[in-house]
């Protein structure tokens, strides 16, 4: 039972890292599938399929040759010079990604409780860093709880929402929706991997990280489907809106709109602190500066950054990070020879 235990606080750990503002907005889900109407219904098989396999390898090679971060996980992968390179990429994937969500959960308890857009944002700093000052095992308990808020939200829309069969009847056209899910997966592992690539260091059975990335990749794919369909029986009405989740919800009570809320400010916040989780072990192996200076540098950066304002930085940041990600995924999927790195 301790194996199924850490097995469902990892996976709920990699759900946690992907479900951001994006996916809880509907905004994500709509652009990589829902546009793609009954055919978006197999990318999102062909992205849980690719969330579970490719996860575990991530997480296996990791395990395998000892990598602390995942700039030793890159240098193992493509060499020192190749490396270096996909680091500054990732670096800069995390950093902007963590930026989007630091505005975003600005942006929320603004439009929603009437918090001051930058209060907003130095209060989600201060809350983050209580969570990351207790490391690792802390970052896996607050997943575990906001993962199942998470999955309640979903089995909700579920029940009280009109969800189409989305189960395509007819032939494609073409084959794009194979393209956007690839890339949707692409983005978000390049992403995922600053919280995987630890966790496969720090977990010492193999059966484990199989079983977390089982249940983390099918846990992301119910909640795709969900809202997929649920967006497909309103296409008419959620296709132009910047957050579709927002008209499904509009119907429920106050309480449960309450809890969609929260839902939403949970889903940026566990991707916000995976991240500076992630960044934090990498820049740790450069420099020998204290967790938590590190902590208060990145999210001072990144609250300069949100200046800039939410909506711009997502336009600009989340199409690029789908391409940075491939590079990582087409590693992955290759079998070679792993070294072993030295452990510190």
């Amino acid at each position: 039972m301790r194996k199924w235990g850490k097995s469902i606080q990892i996976a709920a750990t990699y759900i946690g890292t992907v479900v951001g503002a994006g996916f809880a907005s509907g905004q994500e889900i709509l652009a990589f599938f829902t546009s793609y109407g009954h055919w978006g219904t197999i990318g999102i098989f062909l992205a849980t399929c690719l969330f579970v396999w490719l996860g575990y390898k991530m997480m296996l090679y990791a395990h395998k040759i000892g990598a602390r971060s995942y700039e030793s996980f890159n240098n193992a992968m493509f060499g020192p010079i190749i490396g270096r390179v996909v680091n500054l990429l990732v670096f800069i994937t995390l950093l902007g990604v963590t930026t989007v969500m630091l505005a975003g959960s600005g942006s929320v308890l603004d439009e929603k409780f009437g918090v001051p857009y930058l209060l907003g944002v130095i209060l989600t700093i201060v809350l983050s860093l209580l969570v990351l000052s207790k490391g690792l095992n802390q970052l896996l308990a607050v997943n575990s709880i906001v993962v199942p808020m998470m999955l309640l939200f979903s089995f909700l829309i579920l029940a009280t929402g009109d969800v189409s069969n989305p189960v395509p009847e007819d032939r494609p056209h073409d084959f794009s929706f194979v393209w956007k899910a690839i890339l949707y997966v692409s983005f978000n592992l390049a992403m995922a991997q600053s919280v995987l690539v630890p966790i496969g260091s720090h977990v010492r059975d193999v059966s484990i990280l199989k079983r977390a990335a089982i249940l983390g990749g099918a846990g992301l794919g119910f909640m795709l489907i969900v809202a997929h369909g649920a967006m497909l029986s309103h296409w008419d009405d959620v296709r132009m809106l910047d957050v579709p989740m927002v008209y499904l919800t509009e119907d429920w009570s106050q309480m449960l709109q309450l809890f969609f809320v929260l839902v939403l400010y949970a889903e940026i916040f566990t991707t916000l602190i995976s991240n500076i989780f992630g960044i934090t072990q990498q820049l740790r192996e450069i420099f020998t500066v204290q967790e938590h200076t590190l902590y208060l540098v990145l999210f001072l950066v990144s609250f300069l950054f949100c200046l800039i304002g939410y909506s711009q930085l997502l336009l600009f940041f989340y199409p690029l990070f789908g391409y940075l990600g491939l590079a990582t995924i087409l590693r992955v999927s290759l079998k070679f020879p792993l070294p072993r790195l030295p452990r510190m």
